[in-house]
C-alpha cells in the first residue's frame, strides 16, 4: 500500500506540545484526525470523513505573492489555506470566513495550535451575508469554492456536498462576495475545475474584475489541466495571460520535483508579465 504523501501525515499532537490547546466539543459521531501540510510546518485537525484538506488549498494559497497586508480567506473550512498563508508569509493578516460551525471551531483549534492567533482571525458567517465592515477591505481574497455542477451526482456527506457543490449558493454568489470584500485594485485569487473556468472568468468580467492571470494544473504530464488557479484585480481592466502552470504528478503518482517545493512552502509564479521585472 502507497503510503501517505508528506504533505498530509497523521501526527501524534501529544508529541508535538503537551500543553497544546482543548480540542473543542464536537457532536456524536464527528471523528477527527491529525494531519499536517507543508512539511509539518503546518498542523491540521480535521473531521476523518465527509470534505478533508487536500493539494488544493496547498496550491492556492501559494499564489500569494503580497507579503503585507489583509487577506480574506472564503469558506475556509478549517483553515487549510488560512494557516498555510500565515505560515508562509509572516507580514499577512487573514480573515478565515466560515459558515459551518463543526469547521470554525475546527479552524480556531488549528489557528492555536499553530501559535498563529495574531494572524488569522476566525469569523462564522455566511458569504452571502457578511458583516458590513469587511466590505473593500482586503487586499487580497482567496477561495476554494464550491466548483463542481450541482447537476452532478450529490455527495451523500453533507460537510462534502457543501464544500462540493454549495448549499444554496453558486459560483455567482462567491464571485459577488469575493469583489465585495476586496480592495479598488486589490487581488482575487480562486482555484476551481478547468471546465468551470470561462464561466467564472466571465462571472467576473461582468463584475468588473480584470487583468486575469490563469495558472494551469495538470495531474500528470502530456494531461489535460484539472484544475485552474484564476487571480484577477478588483476594478483594473486590461488584457489577461496564461501563466506556465504547474505539472503536479509524475507519471508514476509521486509529486513532481516543482510541486514538492509548493508542498513545502514555496510560492507559485503568479505575476502578470506587464509587472514582470
Amino acid at each position: 500500500m502507497r503510503p501517505k504523501p508528506f504533505w498530509l501525515m497523521q501526527v501524534n499532537y501529544m508529541m508535538i506540545d503537551p500543553a497544546r490547546p482543548i480540542l473543542p466539543d464536537l457532536p456524536d459521531g464527528v471523528e477527527v484526525t491529525h494531519d499536517h501540510l507543508l512539511d509539518q510546518q503546518v498542523h491540521i485537525t480535521q473531521p476523518k470523513t465527509g470534505y478533508r484538506v487536500g493539494s488544493d488549498a496547498v496550491l492556492v494559497a501559494a499564489s500569494l505573492t503580497e507579503r503585507r497586508g489583509r487577506v480574506l480567506d472564503l469558506g475556509a473550512g478549517v483553515g487549510g489555506i488560512s494557516l498555510c498563508i500565515a505560515r508562509r508569509l509572516s507580514g499577512v493578516r487573514v480573515i478565515a470566513l466560515e459558515i459551518d460551525p463543526v469547521a470554525a471551531a475546527l479552524a480556531r483549534y488549528n489557528v492555536a495550535v499553530n501559535g498563529l492567533n495574531q494572524q488569522v482571525r476566525v469569523v462564522d458567517a455566511d458569504i452571502t451575508a457578511m458583516p458590513a465592515m469587511l466590505a473593500d477591505s482586503f487586499d487580497h481574497v482567496i477561495s476554494n469554492p464550491p466548483y463542481h455542477h450541482k447537476a452532478g451526482t450529490r455527495p451523500r456527506h453533507v460537510a462534502r456536498a457543501m464544500a462540493h457543490v454549495g448549499a444554496d449558493t453558486d459560483l455567482h454568489d462567491w464571485v459577488k462576495a469575493a469583489v465585495w470584500a476586496a480592495k479598488p485594485r486589490g487581488r482575487i485569487s480562486f482555484i476551481c475545475r478547468a471546465d468551470r473556468a470561462a464561466e467564472l472568468i466571465g462571472l467576473f468580467d461582468r463584475a468588473g474584475v480584470g487583468e486575469t492571470l490563469l495558472f494551469p494544473l495538470w495531474p500528470r504530464p502530456m494531461s489535460p489541466a484539472s484544475r485552474v488557479i484564476i487571480q484577477l484585480r478588483k476594478a483594473v481592466s486590461g488584457p489577461g495571460a496564461i501563466l506556465p502552470g504547474l505539472i503536479v504528478h509524475n507519471d508514476d503518482g509521486g509529486f513532481t520535483e516543482a510541486a514538492q517545493r509548493i508542498m513545502k512552502g514555496d510560492g507559485l509564479y503568479m505575476v502578470h508579465p506587464a509587472r514582470a521585472k
